[in-house]
């Protein structure tokens, strides 16, 4: 079971004490196998993640890379063989002609004379790969050494033997309005960091799972993720999430001094230094009210096979950040939180039942997976305005929903509403400096915090105001003057 911490201030209280342990490990000792059968099956005819002795694999079924072909082998009985032969070239040759990619046929009745085919092939464009697909190509595809080189300038920060409590911030984004996004929350974790040098605040690297480089690169230490191959995704960016991470894994993760990880969102803006909350080595994280495990039983026993009920108590209530946890916990969990991903999108039932918040659920059932049981929950280490209205000490703002009030400074639940911040409203152009505050009357410390936040942030910028050229303020729909 979890153990559920209503206030930070009581578990920093009790962790001063040296003999301070929650118990927060069941009794129940569940034994898991893989995924269900069909679940297997889903995979296997769509997109998967394996290990090797030499690392990750990928394999992207009924496809055939292009690209120019490095060696051929003959009567290769399975795709990990094939990428493991891929991944064996990689390390021997120079990278201007080393394989990157490779395509296997596993289809005897399409492949014909190429059945058992291992083709090892260098890709100029890793992140965009030539490609053939269809129900008639009995090829399967994979790529090694994703990330394109040179694309990191990951902040490493000053190696140590022992970085204590410190965790590294690893803020994954996609798209445009994750960019300005994650441009303000950067400054406020360097305005965190400068404030209270000896929290638990280590390095940060934003995460880039697009594949491709933006104008903070110089700004702010980046990591360029490949994104998944056309199609996978099925119009569901977040399944690059899972991707992306894997890739810094692999590729950076070994070069940080911190012990520990914090997965963040673009959307989370610091108001205080977060501390590390976990407990042991039990990973902290918040509870969402909206993820219901237990309650979705039924679907979630077609993902993973038979599960008595009482085994969902591991099954927990969480999404993949704001979560802090191991380095050794994060390598484990990524490569099942990728799969289950795909099978629940490409599960009917899964993908509609789940909807957008479809990864936050693969990220619980592949924590249980993988035997990662026993979380603390942190019920205040975030606040979500509008609802909630006090600010309390909670380290995060989440700027998840919109915010919506009415002249007088009350909640209205009215998308026409006089005053309103909704980050949906700058998603082709960045907000101005100087957005409109709530109006008199406003009650809601978090909502005039999140405006002070974001009015900070853009007065010191360098440049803001090129970056949000032709950019309108969208809160204030209503004259001011009229109050």
């Amino acid at each position: 079971m979890a153990t559920f911490v209503w206030s930070w201030k009581s578990i920093a209280k009790k962790m001063e004490k040296p003999d301070y342990l929650v118990d927060a490990t069941s009794t129940i000792e569940p034994q898991r196998g893989p995924l269900s059968k069909e679940s297997r099956e889903l995979l296997e005819d769509n997109f998967f993640v394996f290990e090797t002795a030499l690392g990750w694999c990928n394999s992207y079924q009924r496809t055939k890379y292009g690209g120019t072909e490095i060696n051929t082998m003959s009567d290769v009985k399975d795709v990990g063989k094939c990428c493991k032969a891929c991944q064996e070239s990689h390390l021997a040759a120079d990278p201007p002609v080393s394989c990157n990619a490779w395509t296997w046929c596993g289809d005897q009745e399409t492949c014909g004379s190429d059945y058992l085919r291992c083709i090892l092939k260098h890709i100029q464009d890793s992140n965009k790969p030539a490609a053939a697909s269809g129900s008639d190509i009995g090829w399967s595809s994979g790529l090694i050494n994703h990330a394109k080189e040179n694309s990191s300038k990951a902040d490493t920060g000053k190696k140590s033997e022992d970085s204590g409590r410190k965790y590294h911030v690893l803020l994954t984004a996609a798209g445009f309005n994750q960019q300005w996004l994650a441009r303000i929350a950067y400054y406020h974790y360097c305005k965190m960091k400068e404030e209270h040098p000896n929290s638990d605040m280590g390095g940060f690297t934003r995460l880039l799972h697009t594949g491709e480089p933006d104008i903070w690169m110089d700004v702010i230490p980046t990591f360029v993720a490949l994104a998944l191959p056309p199609g996978v995704d099925k119009g569901y960016i977040v399944l690059n999430r899972p991707y992306g991470i894997l890739q810094w894994i692999e590729q950076e993760m070994h070069k940080i001094p911190e012990k520990y990880v914090l997965i963040s969102e673009p959307d989370h803006l610091f108001v205080r230094p977060l501390p590390n909350f976990m407990v042991g080595n039990k990973p902290a994280t918040y509870p969402f009210w909206y993820i219901q495990p237990y309650e979705n039983r039924a679907l979630i026993r077609k993902i993973v096979g038979p599960i008595p009920d009482e085994d969902f108590e591991h099954i927990h209530k969480i999404g993949s950040s704001p979560l802090i946890l191991s380095k050794g916990d994060l390598a484990k969990i990524v490569p099942s939180w990728l799969n289950v991903s795909v099978v629940l999108k490409n599960n009917p039932e899964s993908d509609q039942t789940f909807g957008w918040i479809q990864e936050m659920y693969a990220w619980s059932i592949a924590s249980f997976l993988e035997g990662i049981h026993d979380y603390v929950l942190v019920k205040d280490m975030i606040l979500h305005p509008p609802f909630d209205s006090k600010l309390g000490n909670s380290p995060i703002i989440h700027l998840t929903y919109g915010m919506t009030l009415a002249k007088n400074g009350k909640f209205v639940r009215n998308d026409k509403a006089p005053w309103i911040f909704n980050k949906r409203d700058y998603s082709s152009v960045p907000p101005p400096r100087n957005l409109t505050p709530p109006p008199n009357g406003t009650t809601n410390e978090v909502v005039i915090r999140v405006i002070k936040l974001i009015n900070e942030a853009t007065s010191n910028i360098p440049g803001w105001d090129e970056y949000a050229q032709n950019s309108v303020d969208r809160c204030c729909r209503f004259d001011e003057s009229a109050q």
